[in-house]
Formats: structure tokens, C-alpha cells, sequence
């Protein structure tokens, strides 16, 4: 389920099986007005997919996007929005991340008991066929099913 496709009557019904948040992050860079979202894509990709795969347990929230080049202050807010998701009564969340990311560092996560969090990084690549694409999505839903089982 995506959080932009739900009708606010339907999420009554749905909530008791959603136990999963999935969170899209990226940076991104417009310097000397190039345009390179090449990789913002591959992660709503991924993410999308993701979701389908376990549609039904899984709720897909708007991405959340960076640029700046002061880490430590986007770092801050993503723990204050992790904390703050920690307190909607859902007991996963699934970072989808890219792997050039500085702004995520697993060991300042904050603590969301009982909330777990998983954060999968993508690999940057120029090209992505659909073979790496699945590979990618197969290791983050077994990653995903690991952490649903290690805390069940």
C-alpha cells in the first residue's frame, strides 16, 4: 500500500495488517544545473516494488530527499522522523537508502523499541537492467523477512 493511494476510509480496514513502514532517502544535486536523478529513481523503484511484492503488510511513505553538504543536519532530522514514526505503533521500518549515503549512520540510529529498523543501501551504477533491479529487490525482501522472523 502506498500512503498517496490510500483513502483515509480504506485505512481503517487496513491498518491491523500494516506492521511495515517502507522509507525512501536520497540525495540529490542540481550543481551547475545538471540533472541527475538517475539514482532518486532507482530507490522509488526499488521501493515500489518492494511494496508490491508484500502488499498488504507493507505501507510505501513519500520519499524524503536531502541536498546540502552538512551532513550531520539532515542525519538529525531523519532520527527526529524516525523517532516520530517509532511512536505510530508499527514495529518495522525499512530504510531504502542510497549507498553513498553519509547521513545515515546505523550506529547513531536512535533507539525505537520496539520498533526495529532496517536500513538497505543501494549501490550506485550508471545503468540498471532488470536482472540487477531484482537482485536488489530479492535482497531486500529477504532482508526484510529475516528481520519479520528474528522478531517474531
Amino acid at each position: 500500500m502506498r500512503w498517496t493511494e490510500i483513502k483515509q476510509n480504506e485505512w481503517e480496514q487496513l491498518a491491523p495488517y500494516v506492521d511495515t513502514l517502507c522509507l525512501p532517502i536520497y540525495s540529490f544535486d542540481l550543481t551547475e544545473k545538471k540533472w541527475n536523478r538517475r539514482q532518486a529513481e532507482i530507490i522509488e523503484q526499488i521501493a515500489q516494488r518492494f511494496e508490491k511484492r508484500l502488499m498488504g503488510r507493507v505501507l510505501l511513505l513519500p520519499a524524503i530527499s536531502y541536498m546540502g553538504k552538512d551532513a550531520e543536519i539532515f542525519s538529525s532530522y531523519l532520527n527526529e522522523v524516525i523517532q516520530e514514526l517509532a511512536g505510530f505503533s508499527f514495529h518495522y521500518l525499512v530504510m531504502v537508502a542510497d549507498g553513498k549515503s553519509n547521513y545515515i549512520r546505523k550506529e547513531q540510529l536512535p533507539d525505537c523499541s520496539p520498533m526495529q529498523v532496517l536500513v538497505h543501501e543501494i549501490t550506485e551504477a550508471e545503468e540498471w537492467n532488470e536482472e540487477q533491479m531484482d537482485q536488489e529487490i530479492m535482497d531486500l525482501y529477504n532482508k526484510t523477512i529475516n528481520l519479520w522472523q528474528t522478531n517474531t
